[in-house]
């Protein structure tokens, strides 16, 4: 086959942020299926995560990894309903609050802090060039107790379920479960782990450079 790099108008990719969320006992991650009818990725199955918004660089120490970690915590518990910080009372209630614009996330955060460092940077990818839609997004880990209830908010979000890296990519092979490459790549990275704690620690402090694929338009070869 040959390949033709396609081309068009720039469009600049928005920062966005995603929460890998990992728990043991056994190891397993936290995965959510997009609407079917969601303008990007419909029906796909994705980590937490979202655009980043002005009022993330409020929170935090003030870089823009930092604000991304913001984004990731504030999208996850706007998704799911999980929150990564000291605990929320009446959690629910303030989900629902914080969807319908009633509530400012910063005050939920002074209620029941987040520590940041907590969150580990593992990967960042931007979409290629040549899609309407662009994200530049930044992948971070994050180990949550047995105990967390996910739940989907039913708008962007239809369903939930902790599974097995391994179990998840054996299902997308058999069209079980359909993702997106980033969602892939960020699975086969966690595959090999045997707990949550040794996956956060063998990848705190490591390097991250940006990944961007390109999109190509396969033509046949004539013979």
């Amino acid at each position: 086959m040959a390949g033709e790099v396609l081309r068009s108008n720039p469009v600049t990719p928005l920062p966005a942020a995603s929460a890998i969320l990992v728990r043991e006992d056994p190891f397993e991650v936290l995965m959510l299926r997009r609407h079917e009818k969601s303008s990007f990725v419909p029906n796909a199955w994705v980590f937490p995560g979202g655009i980043g918004e002005e009022s993330d660089g409020e929170l935090g120490d003030g870089t823009f990894v930092d604000m991304m970690r913001v984004t990731a915590v504030r999208e996850t518990f706007e998704e799911t309903g999980v929150w990564l910080g000291a605990p929320l009372a009446d959690s629910d209630r303030k989900r629902r609050a914080l969807l319908a614009g009633q509530i400012a996330f910063r005050d939920l955060v002074a209620e029941a802090p987040i520590d940041l460092s907590q969150l580990v940077w593992t990967s960042r990818w931007i979409t290629p060039a040549g899609i309407p839609k662009r994200f530049d997004t930044y992948f971070f880990l994050a180990v949550v107790s047995r105990d967390a209830v996910a739940t989907a908010e039913q708008n962007e979000i239809v369903e939930v379920t902790w599974i097995h890296p391994s179990d998840a990519l054996a299902k997308h092979k058999a069209r079980d479960m359909q993702m997106v490459f980033p969602t892939l790549r960020n699975l086969e990275a966690i595959t090999g782990f045997a707990s949550a704690a040794g996956l956060l620690d063998g990848r705190r402090g490591a390097v991250i450079e940006a990944v961007e694929p390109v999109l190509v338009n396969e033509k046949p070869t004539l013979r």
